[in-house]
């Protein structure tokens, strides 16, 4: 696939509506720990946990569109998260801030790969070593040497097979074996999903409200996607991406009822194991393997190209300012085999589990999102202390999780950026406050 330049690398050559840009945003955030992620909250933290995943995707996309249609109003002419910081921040700053987003983005596609790893292992009995190489190989092919034309092809095609495994499955299972059966069956082996007064749920739901919103404002691929659409049409691809986007970790959840109501289990791979095995329509069980592979493969993909358009736009062409297209383009699909490389070994090495990530980098994202806003909002350039409260933020949270749980870390972390970004802005405030008095005087 030729491309004339990295910026159509990058955007591609054309200007997204509103159809292609749902289709796009949703390819991107219906992920591996969409599918994987919210059965595994639901076993946690009962009816809350599913509920949790979907309102912490769709608040943050919803937010997301308001605040980039600020973005677009500043700075229309960038391609990356790395172009708009490069333009707002002073260079300490903005080294700080790529090297945050290089680490995410790592985080990302390590999610991804593992549940490609786990899938192939329980659908083919692949080990997963050789099911993580075939993955990690088919997904620097399609996106890191593919490109963005390559990515929105198989976006179309994944989200019509996503939609209809989300409603025909669960259809299937719920009319075949009866509403009543399946609650019946859930009430006597596990009352607990049943539970409302669930404090740690109601938790789980505001903490990943919070996670969800630094994901989605430091997403390289999300800010790639806002820089690819008309600018009139920012908010309302966002409002209607993250209300569709709503359904899909709820339709999944419930995919598990069907395992659970009719005994115990002994951890959530086993659940997907069973869940594989009840699923006895070939048709059915071809939909629910292509939908899971669509997800990790798309996110992944997504994850890869956006780091690659990072790195060569905002790293690279910073130290070698006079690269000729041609060396742009030749440079990201080096990046591409050489990350593909590094995540392999990566996901060989660590085996967490997806929720254990998702609480560990939520510290990351839960630090990120309000200085993102600030430095949005902020006049000309931001100062680098709204940087600094992120490291305030980080050190707190990583310190605070020897001492107390997971998401009470997440708070402190929040919480410690937050006190330094208001110290900050006082201290802004009573200054620009005092410098006009002496003007006047």
């Amino acid at each position: 696939m030729t491309y004339q330049s990295f910026r159509e690398y990058v955007l591609g050559a054309f200007k997204i509506g509103i159809g292609l840009g749902v289709v796009s945003i949703l390819a991107r955030w219906v992920t591996g720990n969409t599918i994987f992620g919210s059965p595994e909250a639901l076993v946690k933290y009962g009816i809350f946990g599913g509920i949790g995943f979907a309102m912490m995707g769709a608040f943050a996309l919803i937010a997301f569109g308001w605040l980039g249609r600020k973005v677009r109003s500043d700075f229309s002419g960038g391609m990356t998260i790395g172009d708009y910081m490069q333009n707002k921040l002073h260079p300490f700053g903005y080294w700080l801030m790529i090297a945050i987003l290089l680490m995410t983005s790592i985080e990302g596609m390590f999610v991804q790969g593992m549940a490609g790893g786990v899938l192939l292992n329980i659908l083919f009995g692949l080990p997963i070593p050789l099911g993580l190489l075939c993955f990690f190989v088919f997904c620097v092919l399609f996106a890191g040497i593919g490109g963005i034309r390559s990515i929105h092809r198989f976006a179309n095609v994944q989200i019509i097979i996503t939609f209809a495994t989300a409603i025909l499955i669960p259809v299937y299972f719920f009319v075949g074996k009866g509403v009543e059966h399946v609650f019946n069956g859930l009430r006597l082996y596990h009352p607990y999903l049943l539970v409302l007064n669930n404090h740690e749920g109601l938790l789980f739901i505001v903490t990943g409200v919070l996670i969800g919103f630094g994901q989605v404002f430091v997403d390289q691929a999300t800010w790639q996607r806002l820089y690819m659409m008309e600018d009139k049409k920012v908010v309302s691809t966002f409002v209607l991406s993250g209300l569709i986007f709503a359904t899909i970790p709820l339709a999944f959840s419930s995919l598990i009822f069907i395992v659970l109501f009719s005994g115990g289990f002994h951890d959530i791979f086993s659940l997907l194991f069973e869940l594989v095995r009840k699923i006895d329509t070939p048709f059915l069980l071809v939909l629910f393997v292509l939908c899971s592979f669509g997800a990790i493969t798309s996110a992944f993909g997504a994850g890869l190209h956006s780091m690659i358009s990072l790195m060569v736009n905002n790293v690279y062409q910073l130290f070698r300012p006079h690269a000729s297209e041609r060396q742009k383009i030749r440079l990201g699909y080096t990046l591409a085999i050489a990350i593909g490389a590094v995540s392999f070994c990566l996901t060989m090495y660590f085996t967490p589990t997806l929720l254990d990530l998702l609480f560990f980098f939520g510290i990351i994202y839960a630090s990120l999102f309000l200085p993102v806003i600030v430095i949005v909002l902020t006049k000309g350039k931001a100062s680098n202390f709204i940087i600094i409260s992120v490291i305030a933020g980080l050190a707190s949270g990583y310190v605070s999780r020897a001492f107390v749980d997971n998401m009470k870390a997440i708070w402190i972390a929040s919480s410690s950026t937050a006190l330094v970004l208001l110290v900050y802005l006082c201290i802004a405030s009573v200054r620009k406050h005092y410098m006009r008095t002496k003007t006047r005087t």
